[in-house]
Protein backbone atom coordinates (compact mmCIF):
# COMPACT_ATOMS: atom_id res chain seq x y z
CA UNK A 1 0.00 0.00 0.00
CA UNK A 2 1.56 3.01 -1.12
CA UNK A 3 -0.93 5.73 0.62
CA UNK A 4 -0.03 7.08 3.85
CA UNK A 5 -2.14 9.74 6.04
CA UNK A 6 -0.88 12.37 7.49
CA UNK A 7 -1.92 15.20 9.69
CA UNK A 8 -1.93 17.31 6.79
CA UNK A 9 -3.37 14.84 3.93
CA UNK A 10 -3.17 11.65 2.30
CA UNK A 11 0.43 11.11 0.14
CA UNK A 12 0.87 8.83 -2.51
CA UNK A 13 4.48 7.00 -2.58
CA UNK A 14 5.91 4.89 -5.51
CA UNK A 15 7.34 1.68 -4.74
CA UNK A 16 11.24 2.03 -6.01
CA UNK A 17 12.52 -1.57 -5.13
CA UNK A 18 10.97 -4.63 -4.35
CA UNK A 19 9.37 -3.88 -1.20
CA UNK A 20 10.66 -0.52 -0.35
CA UNK A 21 8.81 2.65 -0.44
CA UNK A 22 9.30 6.47 -0.98
CA UNK A 23 7.61 9.24 -0.64
CA UNK A 24 9.06 12.70 -2.04
CA UNK A 25 8.54 15.75 -1.54
CA UNK A 26 6.56 16.08 1.49
CA UNK A 27 5.73 19.88 2.33
CA UNK A 28 6.87 19.88 6.75
CA UNK A 29 6.64 23.50 6.62
CA UNK A 30 4.71 26.64 4.73
CA UNK A 31 7.41 27.73 2.21
CA UNK A 32 9.23 30.32 3.82
CA UNK A 33 8.97 33.21 1.08
CA UNK A 34 7.78 36.44 1.29
CA UNK A 35 7.04 37.77 5.00
CA UNK A 36 7.70 34.28 5.84
CA UNK A 37 11.17 34.67 4.50
CA UNK A 38 13.70 34.61 8.10
CA UNK A 39 10.64 34.01 10.13
CA UNK A 40 10.78 30.58 11.53
CA UNK A 41 9.02 27.76 9.87
CA UNK A 42 5.05 27.79 10.17
CA UNK A 43 3.16 24.58 9.97
CA UNK A 44 2.18 23.30 6.41
CA UNK A 45 -1.24 24.06 4.56
CA UNK A 46 -3.59 21.16 4.89
CA UNK A 47 -4.49 19.58 1.32
CA UNK A 48 -7.57 17.79 0.03
CA UNK A 49 -7.75 14.78 -2.12
CA UNK A 50 -4.43 12.70 -2.52
CA UNK A 51 -1.28 14.70 -3.15
CA UNK A 52 1.38 12.17 -6.02
CA UNK A 53 4.47 12.64 -3.66
CA UNK A 54 6.67 11.14 -6.35
CA UNK A 55 8.64 14.22 -7.08
CA UNK A 56 11.66 15.72 -4.90
CA UNK A 57 11.28 19.39 -3.10
CA UNK A 58 13.81 21.90 -4.24
CA UNK A 59 16.83 22.31 -2.48
CA UNK A 60 17.58 25.46 -0.62
CA UNK A 61 19.14 28.49 -2.14
CA UNK A 62 23.33 28.07 -2.12
CA UNK A 63 26.10 28.21 -4.37
CA UNK A 64 26.53 25.46 -7.41
CA UNK A 65 30.43 25.59 -8.03
CA UNK A 66 29.82 22.36 -10.00
CA UNK A 67 25.71 22.62 -11.31
CA UNK A 68 24.07 19.01 -11.18
CA UNK A 69 21.49 18.80 -13.53
CA UNK A 70 20.02 15.40 -11.80
CA UNK A 71 19.43 17.28 -8.65
CA UNK A 72 16.48 19.19 -7.88
CA UNK A 73 16.36 22.79 -8.68
CA UNK A 74 17.39 25.55 -5.77
CA UNK A 75 14.78 27.35 -4.46
CA UNK A 76 13.85 29.62 -1.38
CA UNK A 77 10.92 27.27 -1.43
CA UNK A 78 12.70 23.94 -0.47
CA UNK A 79 11.07 22.88 3.53
CA UNK A 80 10.64 19.40 1.76
CA UNK A 81 11.01 16.27 3.45
CA UNK A 82 11.18 12.47 2.13
CA UNK A 83 10.37 9.17 3.82
CA UNK A 84 11.50 5.32 2.61
CA UNK A 85 10.01 2.62 4.49
CA UNK A 86 10.00 -0.97 4.00
CA UNK A 87 6.36 -2.03 2.88
CA UNK A 88 4.23 -3.07 5.28
CA UNK A 89 6.51 -1.41 8.23
CA UNK A 90 4.49 -0.52 11.37
CA UNK A 91 6.47 0.59 14.55
CA UNK A 92 9.57 0.56 13.09
CA UNK A 93 12.52 2.31 13.89
CA UNK A 94 12.97 5.71 12.51
CA UNK A 95 16.44 7.56 10.96
CA UNK A 96 15.98 11.33 10.50
CA UNK A 97 19.23 12.01 8.52
CA UNK A 98 20.47 15.99 8.79
CA UNK A 99 22.49 16.95 5.80
CA UNK A 100 26.16 18.44 5.95
CA UNK A 101 27.40 21.36 3.19
CA UNK A 102 28.98 23.82 5.50
CA UNK A 103 25.43 25.08 6.57
CA UNK A 104 25.78 27.06 3.14
CA UNK A 105 25.39 23.97 0.77
CA UNK A 106 24.02 20.79 0.29
CA UNK A 107 20.21 18.96 0.54
CA UNK A 108 18.81 15.89 2.39
CA UNK A 109 20.00 13.47 -1.04
CA UNK A 110 23.44 13.95 -0.23
CA UNK A 111 25.22 10.62 0.61
CA UNK A 112 22.05 9.36 1.94
CA UNK A 113 20.38 8.84 -1.39
CA UNK A 114 16.86 7.74 -0.81
CA UNK A 115 17.50 5.64 2.03
CA UNK A 116 16.90 1.95 0.62
CA UNK A 117 19.79 0.36 1.79
CA UNK A 118 19.18 1.09 5.71
CA UNK A 119 15.20 0.26 4.90
CA UNK A 120 16.11 -3.00 3.06
CA UNK A 121 18.77 -4.25 5.51
CA UNK A 122 18.08 -3.25 8.87
CA UNK A 123 13.80 -2.69 7.94
CA UNK A 124 14.50 1.09 9.03
CA UNK A 125 11.78 3.89 8.37
CA UNK A 126 14.58 6.83 6.82
CA UNK A 127 13.54 10.27 6.72
CA UNK A 128 15.41 13.03 4.76
CA UNK A 129 14.93 16.95 4.20
CA UNK A 130 16.21 20.33 3.12
CA UNK A 131 16.82 22.98 5.42
CA UNK A 132 17.42 26.61 4.73
CA UNK A 133 21.12 27.62 4.37
CA UNK A 134 23.59 30.05 4.55
CA UNK A 135 21.91 33.98 4.83
CA UNK A 136 18.22 32.74 4.58
CA UNK A 137 19.10 30.01 7.31
CA UNK A 138 21.60 31.66 9.59
CA UNK A 139 21.66 35.53 9.40
CA UNK A 140 20.99 37.45 12.18
CA UNK A 141 18.56 40.42 11.34
CA UNK A 142 19.35 42.98 13.76
CA UNK A 143 15.62 43.87 15.50
CA UNK A 144 14.25 40.65 15.03
CA UNK A 145 14.09 37.56 17.80
CA UNK A 146 14.25 34.91 17.02
CA UNK A 147 17.31 35.13 14.25
CA UNK A 148 20.66 33.57 13.54
CA UNK A 149 19.18 29.87 13.77
CA UNK A 150 16.55 29.68 11.52
CA UNK A 151 17.75 27.15 9.30
CA UNK A 152 18.23 25.02 13.47
CA UNK A 153 13.83 25.84 13.52
CA UNK A 154 13.68 24.25 10.28
CA UNK A 155 15.69 20.92 11.97
CA UNK A 156 13.13 21.15 14.90
CA UNK A 157 10.29 20.59 12.67
CA UNK A 158 11.15 18.32 10.32
CA UNK A 159 11.41 16.39 13.48
CA UNK A 160 8.47 17.33 14.75
CA UNK A 161 6.43 16.76 11.51
CA UNK A 162 8.56 12.87 11.65
CA UNK A 163 7.30 12.41 15.37
CA UNK A 164 3.75 13.47 14.65
CA UNK A 165 3.37 11.68 11.61
CA UNK A 166 6.00 8.94 10.82
CA UNK A 167 3.70 6.23 12.18
CA UNK A 168 1.55 6.57 9.30
CA UNK A 169 4.52 5.42 6.94
CA UNK A 170 5.32 2.43 9.47
CA UNK A 171 7.66 4.12 11.74
CA UNK A 172 7.53 4.12 15.42
CA UNK A 173 7.40 7.83 16.38
CA UNK A 174 8.83 6.99 19.89
CA UNK A 175 11.66 5.03 18.36
CA UNK A 176 13.59 8.63 15.98
CA UNK A 177 17.41 8.21 15.92
CA UNK A 178 18.88 11.56 14.29
CA UNK A 179 21.93 11.22 12.31
CA UNK A 180 24.12 14.24 10.88
CA UNK A 181 27.43 14.66 9.00
CA UNK A 182 29.32 17.43 9.64
CA UNK A 183 27.60 20.65 9.71
CA UNK A 184 25.17 17.98 9.97
CA UNK A 185 26.87 16.48 12.78
CA UNK A 186 26.92 19.75 14.23
CA UNK A 187 23.01 20.14 13.95
CA UNK A 188 22.57 17.13 15.36
CA UNK A 189 24.73 18.45 19.01
CA UNK A 190 22.39 21.52 18.77
CA UNK A 191 19.06 19.35 18.59
CA UNK A 192 20.22 18.01 21.38
CA UNK A 193 21.22 20.96 23.21
CA UNK A 194 17.52 22.77 22.15
CA UNK A 195 14.72 23.24 24.94
CA UNK A 196 12.47 22.64 21.69
CA UNK A 197 13.02 18.67 20.97
CA UNK A 198 13.00 17.86 25.05
CA UNK A 199 11.59 13.95 24.47
CA UNK A 200 11.71 13.69 20.40
CA UNK A 201 14.97 12.07 20.34
CA UNK A 202 15.90 8.65 20.99
CA UNK A 203 19.34 8.08 19.94
CA UNK A 204 21.43 10.35 18.08
CA UNK A 205 24.94 9.97 15.74
CA UNK A 206 27.42 12.01 14.39
CA UNK A 207 29.75 11.93 11.65
CA UNK A 208 32.72 14.89 11.69
CA UNK A 209 30.45 16.68 14.17
CA UNK A 210 31.09 18.29 17.50
CA UNK A 211 30.08 22.04 17.78
CA UNK A 212 30.44 25.42 16.14
CA UNK A 213 28.27 28.31 16.28
CA UNK A 214 28.82 31.94 16.36
CA UNK A 215 29.47 34.86 19.07
CA UNK A 216 27.59 37.68 18.94
CA UNK A 217 30.17 39.57 17.96
CA UNK A 218 30.83 37.21 15.22
CA UNK A 219 26.95 37.32 14.38
CA UNK A 220 27.27 41.25 14.24
CA UNK A 221 30.15 41.57 11.64
CA UNK A 222 28.70 38.77 9.39
CA UNK A 223 25.18 40.82 9.65
CA UNK A 224 26.85 44.27 8.71
CA UNK A 225 28.78 43.24 6.11
CA UNK A 226 25.73 41.11 4.52
CA UNK A 227 23.75 44.20 4.66
CA UNK A 228 26.46 46.27 2.98
CA UNK A 229 26.79 43.29 0.32
CA UNK A 230 22.80 43.92 -0.13
CA UNK A 231 22.77 47.49 -0.16
CA UNK A 232 19.51 47.57 1.79
CA UNK A 233 18.73 47.61 5.50
CA UNK A 234 17.38 45.25 7.60
CA UNK A 235 13.60 46.43 7.39
CA UNK A 236 13.86 45.81 3.67
CA UNK A 237 15.29 42.07 3.73
CA UNK A 238 12.02 40.86 2.60
CA UNK A 239 11.47 42.85 -0.53
CA UNK A 240 14.69 42.04 -2.46
CA UNK A 241 14.80 39.05 -4.92
CA UNK A 242 15.93 35.72 -3.91
CA UNK A 243 19.38 36.32 -5.72
CA UNK A 244 20.31 39.35 -3.90
CA UNK A 245 19.91 37.44 -1.13
CA UNK A 246 22.35 34.85 -2.12
CA UNK A 247 24.82 37.77 -4.35
CA UNK A 248 24.98 39.45 -1.07
CA UNK A 249 26.26 36.03 0.87
CA UNK A 250 28.94 34.92 -1.50
CA UNK A 251 30.30 38.75 -1.31
CA UNK A 252 31.32 37.89 2.18
CA UNK A 253 32.79 34.70 1.21
CA UNK A 254 32.61 31.80 -1.89
CA UNK A 255 32.89 27.81 -1.38
CA UNK A 256 35.09 26.81 -0.04
CA UNK A 257 37.19 29.35 1.95
CA UNK A 258 33.36 30.61 3.42
CA UNK A 259 32.83 27.05 5.14
CA UNK A 260 32.02 27.98 8.79
CA UNK A 261 30.98 31.38 8.25
CA UNK A 262 26.88 30.33 8.45
CA UNK A 263 26.55 28.37 11.60
CA UNK A 264 23.85 28.87 13.99
CA UNK A 265 23.79 31.52 16.96
CA UNK A 266 22.55 31.26 20.39
CA UNK A 267 19.05 33.15 19.64
CA UNK A 268 17.20 31.99 23.26
CA UNK A 269 14.43 30.26 21.45
CA UNK A 270 16.29 27.11 19.13
CA UNK A 271 19.41 27.39 21.71
CA UNK A 272 19.16 29.48 24.99
CA UNK A 273 22.69 28.54 25.73
CA UNK A 274 26.08 27.50 24.21
CA UNK A 275 25.28 23.52 23.01
CA UNK A 276 28.18 21.87 24.85
CA UNK A 277 27.29 23.93 28.28
CA UNK A 278 23.26 23.02 28.26
CA UNK A 279 24.59 19.14 27.06
CA UNK A 280 26.68 19.05 30.29
CA UNK A 281 23.59 19.91 32.59
CA UNK A 282 22.10 17.29 31.49
CA UNK A 283 20.01 18.82 28.19
CA UNK A 284 20.05 15.76 26.32
CA UNK A 285 20.00 13.29 29.85
CA UNK A 286 19.25 9.31 28.69
CA UNK A 287 20.20 10.05 24.93
CA UNK A 288 22.82 7.32 23.27
CA UNK A 289 25.05 9.27 21.65
CA UNK A 290 27.31 7.81 18.81
CA UNK A 291 30.36 9.99 17.77
CA UNK A 292 32.82 8.99 14.67
CA UNK A 293 35.38 11.60 13.33
CA UNK A 294 37.82 10.84 10.80
CA UNK A 295 41.67 10.59 11.02
CA UNK A 296 42.25 13.01 8.92
CA UNK A 297 39.95 15.23 8.49
CA UNK A 298 41.16 18.43 7.00
CA UNK A 299 43.13 16.60 4.44
CA UNK A 300 39.72 17.32 2.34
CA UNK A 301 40.20 21.05 2.80
CA UNK A 302 43.97 21.33 2.11
CA UNK A 303 43.69 19.45 -1.44
CA UNK A 304 40.32 21.45 -2.40
CA UNK A 305 42.28 24.88 -1.30
CA UNK A 306 45.87 24.42 -1.43
CA UNK A 307 46.15 26.50 1.46
CA UNK A 308 43.96 25.29 4.63
CA UNK A 309 46.88 24.27 6.78
CA UNK A 310 48.78 27.22 6.11
CA UNK A 311 46.30 29.19 7.98
CA UNK A 312 47.03 27.89 11.19
CA UNK A 313 49.55 29.73 12.52
CA UNK A 314 47.45 33.12 11.70
CA UNK A 315 44.44 31.41 13.61
CA UNK A 316 45.99 29.67 16.65
CA UNK A 317 48.23 33.22 17.08
CA UNK A 318 44.64 35.05 17.20
CA UNK A 319 43.39 32.79 19.46
CA UNK A 320 45.84 32.31 22.07
CA UNK A 321 49.08 34.51 21.07
CA UNK A 322 52.13 33.47 19.86
CA UNK A 323 53.71 31.87 22.77
CA UNK A 324 50.88 29.23 23.47
CA UNK A 325 50.70 28.98 19.46
CA UNK A 326 54.44 28.05 19.89
CA UNK A 327 54.03 25.56 22.31
CA UNK A 328 50.89 24.09 20.42
CA UNK A 329 53.68 23.46 17.34
CA UNK A 330 56.02 21.97 19.37
CA UNK A 331 53.67 19.30 20.65
CA UNK A 332 52.74 18.28 17.64
CA UNK A 333 56.24 18.25 16.18
CA UNK A 334 56.94 15.70 19.27
CA UNK A 335 53.84 13.55 18.33
CA UNK A 336 54.36 13.38 14.85
CA UNK A 337 57.88 13.47 13.46
CA UNK A 338 57.10 11.88 10.16
CA UNK A 339 54.85 14.50 9.05
CA UNK A 340 56.03 17.62 6.40
CA UNK A 341 55.38 21.67 7.72
CA UNK A 342 52.00 21.44 6.06
CA UNK A 343 51.07 17.84 6.94
CA UNK A 344 51.12 19.32 10.62
CA UNK A 345 49.57 22.43 10.47
CA UNK A 346 46.64 20.41 8.43
CA UNK A 347 46.62 17.73 11.77
CA UNK A 348 46.48 20.71 14.28
CA UNK A 349 43.51 22.06 11.85
CA UNK A 350 41.78 18.55 11.96
CA UNK A 351 42.12 18.68 15.90
CA UNK A 352 41.11 22.22 16.42
CA UNK A 353 37.98 21.77 13.85
CA UNK A 354 37.15 18.20 15.19
CA UNK A 355 38.59 16.09 17.65
CA UNK A 356 39.15 18.36 20.68
CA UNK A 357 35.34 19.36 20.73
CA UNK A 358 34.17 16.08 19.91
CA UNK A 359 35.96 14.72 23.03
CA UNK A 360 34.61 17.79 25.01
CA UNK A 361 31.42 16.97 23.76
CA UNK A 362 31.62 12.84 24.84
CA UNK A 363 32.89 13.46 27.65
CA UNK A 364 29.79 16.21 28.86
CA UNK A 365 27.47 13.85 27.69
CA UNK A 366 29.09 10.20 28.67
CA UNK A 367 27.96 11.96 32.62
CA UNK A 368 24.15 11.26 31.22
CA UNK A 369 24.07 8.30 29.32
CA UNK A 370 25.74 6.06 26.69
CA UNK A 371 28.32 6.79 24.44
CA UNK A 372 30.36 5.32 22.04
CA UNK A 373 32.92 6.97 19.69
CA UNK A 374 34.72 5.50 16.47
CA UNK A 375 37.27 6.68 14.04
CA UNK A 376 36.74 5.92 10.16
CA UNK A 377 40.42 5.92 9.00
CA UNK A 378 39.86 4.40 5.69
CA UNK A 379 39.39 5.19 1.94
CA UNK A 380 36.62 7.63 0.71
CA UNK A 381 33.39 6.01 -0.38
CA UNK A 382 30.89 6.81 -2.96
CA UNK A 383 31.81 9.30 -5.96
CA UNK A 384 33.51 12.21 -5.05
CA UNK A 385 30.77 15.33 -5.10
CA UNK A 386 33.59 17.39 -6.45
CA UNK A 387 35.59 16.70 -10.05
CA UNK A 388 39.00 18.80 -8.67
CA UNK A 389 39.40 16.29 -5.87
CA UNK A 390 39.21 13.09 -8.47
CA UNK A 391 42.62 13.31 -8.83
CA UNK A 392 44.16 13.28 -5.55
CA UNK A 393 41.72 10.31 -4.29
CA UNK A 394 44.62 8.64 -2.64
CA UNK A 395 45.40 11.48 -0.56
CA UNK A 396 41.53 11.23 1.09
CA UNK A 397 41.73 8.12 3.03
CA UNK A 398 40.20 9.21 6.53
CA UNK A 399 39.33 12.39 5.09
CA UNK A 400 36.65 15.16 5.83
CA UNK A 401 33.07 12.67 4.94
CA UNK A 402 34.86 9.77 3.67
CA UNK A 403 32.88 7.50 5.32
CA UNK A 404 29.45 9.07 4.69
CA UNK A 405 28.62 6.75 1.51
CA UNK A 406 30.13 3.57 3.71
CA UNK A 407 27.71 4.26 6.52
CA UNK A 408 24.52 4.51 3.82
CA UNK A 409 25.18 2.02 1.44
CA UNK A 410 26.71 -0.75 2.81
CA UNK A 411 28.91 -2.77 0.53
CA UNK A 412 32.32 -4.86 1.12
CA UNK A 413 35.01 -4.25 3.46
CA UNK A 414 34.78 -1.35 5.70
CA UNK A 415 31.55 -0.22 3.90
CA UNK A 416 29.92 -2.90 5.72
CA UNK A 417 31.32 -2.56 9.12
CA UNK A 418 29.70 1.00 8.88
CA UNK A 419 26.63 0.59 7.78
CA UNK A 420 26.36 -2.81 10.04
CA UNK A 421 27.11 -0.17 13.13
CA UNK A 422 25.02 2.30 12.33
CA UNK A 423 22.06 0.08 11.69
CA UNK A 424 22.55 -2.03 14.94
CA UNK A 425 22.48 1.76 16.55
CA UNK A 426 19.06 2.97 14.79
CA UNK A 427 17.72 -0.21 15.93
CA UNK A 428 19.19 -1.52 18.84
CA UNK A 429 21.17 1.54 20.95
CA UNK A 430 24.08 -0.55 20.43
CA UNK A 431 26.65 -0.09 17.45
CA UNK A 432 28.59 -2.91 18.77
CA UNK A 433 31.87 -1.99 20.41
CA UNK A 434 32.48 -1.05 24.67
CA UNK A 435 31.16 2.15 25.82
CA UNK A 436 33.29 5.44 25.89
CA UNK A 437 33.65 6.27 29.53
CA UNK A 438 36.13 9.69 30.33
CA UNK A 439 38.20 6.61 32.28
CA UNK A 440 38.58 4.31 29.72
CA UNK A 441 38.26 6.37 26.52
CA UNK A 442 38.08 3.48 24.30
CA UNK A 443 36.86 3.92 20.63
CA UNK A 444 36.29 1.60 17.43
CA UNK A 445 38.93 1.94 14.20
CA UNK A 446 37.74 1.70 11.28
CA UNK A 447 40.43 0.80 9.10
CA UNK A 448 40.51 -1.11 5.77
CA UNK A 449 41.78 -4.38 7.18
CA UNK A 450 39.02 -4.60 9.68
CA UNK A 451 37.75 -3.07 12.57
CA UNK A 452 39.77 -2.88 16.09
CA UNK A 453 39.13 -0.96 19.43
CA UNK A 454 41.68 0.90 20.38
CA UNK A 455 42.65 2.64 23.70
CA UNK A 456 42.58 6.24 24.08
CA UNK A 457 43.50 6.38 20.66
CA UNK A 458 42.62 10.71 20.80
CA UNK A 459 45.12 10.98 23.74
CA UNK A 460 48.06 12.98 21.89
CA UNK A 461 45.56 15.52 20.84
CA UNK A 462 43.87 16.03 24.21
CA UNK A 463 47.39 15.97 26.04
CA UNK A 464 48.01 19.08 23.79
CA UNK A 465 45.21 21.39 24.19
CA UNK A 466 44.54 20.87 27.38
CA UNK A 467 42.38 23.11 29.37
CA UNK A 468 42.18 25.80 26.14
CA UNK A 469 39.39 27.33 25.35
CA UNK A 470 39.05 29.40 22.64
CA UNK A 471 35.58 30.79 20.45
CA UNK A 472 35.92 29.23 16.63
CA UNK A 473 36.59 31.49 13.63
CA UNK A 474 35.22 30.59 9.94
CA UNK A 475 39.44 29.85 9.70
CA UNK A 476 39.76 31.73 6.43
CA UNK A 477 38.11 35.33 7.19
CA UNK A 478 37.69 37.00 10.51
CA UNK A 479 33.84 36.61 10.73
Amino acid sequence: MTLAETAYGQLRGTEIADGIITWRGVPYARPPTGELRLRPPQPPEPWSGVRDAATYGGRSLQPEPVPDPSLPPVSEDCLYLNVTAPAGAAGRPVLLWVHGGGYEMGDGLHQAGDGAAFARTHGIVVVTFNYRLGALGFLDVPGEQPTGALGLHDQIAALRWTRENIAAFGGDPDQITVYGLSAGGKSVTTLLASPLTTGMIRRAAESSGGDHIKSRPQAARIAAEFFRALGTTPQRVRSVPAADILGAQLALGQPPRSAWIWRPSVDGAALTSHPLTAIANGAAAGVPLLLQTCARECAYYQVLTGDAGQQADRVLTEYFGAETRAKLFAAYAADYPELDDIALRTAIMTDERYIIRTGRYADAQSVHAPVWRSRYDGPYSGQLADPRLAPHRELLDGAHAADGVGIWEGGDGVAANLHDAWGAFATTGDPGWERYTAVSRRAMIFGQAGPYLADDPFAPAREAWGTLDWQPSAWWSDH
